[in-house]
């Protein structure tokens, strides 16, 4: 099997904001919520045989149309980086889709197997019982480990490829469903071996995450290694430089430290994903910019400060080797 990853989406939380005269919001074409598809391909007749499908949030289901033929359509896994809602919206379009799918093919529809953590796990089941329960198999971690922590491999059941979930500070997210007042860690990021390649998903984490930049313990020494060197590093980059806004924390990374990390993990390749830009104020580096003009800035500044690989922001269906 050959495996290959495909962006269903890579757009803020706020995709488009009614009202608002920004270049940003006003743009017409296809935008949806930060998600990508790891498959594998048939080495012979590079057929889609297994698919796991990272995040669903607004637009993914639409991008899934683009991506399989009616043939080939599958989801065998669904993993979830943590339980927002512009990362779980589609879960009914979704579930209700596939259990369609095998209708129409007269098969048996299995609930799809779901990896997440258990306060998501938790979320899940709470602002989506219908689907969790009908539609899911739900698998949460049945942790809570603070950030930094590796987390064991998700039992894939496939050849030739490993998917590592790591521990990530996500303020907003990282709270108890069942007592708001207690802290929960809930959000996960992702790295993804092959047998020549690593990609790293590090998206929907905050400034928190001091353990990229100087890890402390030996298990965050552990975990910043693993992160470190990848060919391809999705990177949150919400904003250009404000990550509070009214005295609240954004739960995301402006650019300033996304340089940091990347500066850091030393990726071949940076591609940044969930750029939004209000929180800068009209006027402002990033307020209302398009998707190339984020990319142009970011690449200018890249290369000013010397850091490593390349900068860009990626295309709606593009697909990446593993």
């Amino acid at each position: 099997m050959d495996y290959s990853l495909v962006v269903n989406g890579f757009g803020n939380a706020f995709l488009q904001e009614f009202g608002c005269p920004c270049p940003r919001c006003a743009r017409k074409e296809p935008v949806a919520n930060v998600s990508v598809s790891i498959i594998g391909r048939d080495g012979n007749d590079r057929e889609i045989r297994w698919h796991a499908l990272v995040d669903v949030g607004l637009g993914v289901v639409d991008s899934l149309r683009n991506t399989f033929s009616p043939d080939e359509a599958r989801v065998d896994w669904l993993l979830f980086t943590h339980w927002h809602p512009d990362h779980s919206l589609e879960l009914n379009r979704l579930g209700e889709t596939m259990r369609r799918t095998a209708r129409r093919r007269g098969e048996t529809f299995s609930r799809i197997p779901t990896w997440c953590r258990s306060g998501t796990g938790k979320w899940l089941a709470r602002n989506y019982s219908y689907e969790w329960y009908r539609c899911l198999d739900g698998r949460p971690s049945k942790e809570s480990e603070p950030p930094g922590a590796l987390l064991d491999p998700i039992p894939l059941g496939t050849e030739g490829i490993k998917v590592t979930p790591l521990s990530v500070s996500h303020s907003g997210a990282d709270f108890n469903p069942e007592n708001f007042k207690e802290t929960q860690y809930n959000c996960a990021c992702f790295v993804i071996q092959t047998e020549n390649r690593k990609t790293v998903l590090l998206w929907d984490l905050d400034n928190r995450n001091d353990w990229i930049l100087n890890p402390r313990t030996e298990g965050q020494k552990k975990t910043v290694e693993l992160l470190s060197g990848a060919d391809t590093l999705f990177l949150d980059c919400f904003s250009w430089t404000v990550e509070e806004v009214v005295g609240f924390s954004t739960g995301h990374l402006s650019f300033a430290t996304a340089r940091k990390y990347a500066r850091v993990l030393r990726p071949a390749e940076t591609l940044l994903v969930h750029m939004g830009g209000h929180e800068e104020g009209e006027g402002n580096p990033g307020w209302g910019w398009t998707d190339r003009q984020w990319e142009e800035g970011a690449s200018k500044l890249w290369s000013a400060e010397g850091l490593p690989g390349t900068v860009r922001v990626p295309a709606m269906g593009e697909e990446f080797p593993l």
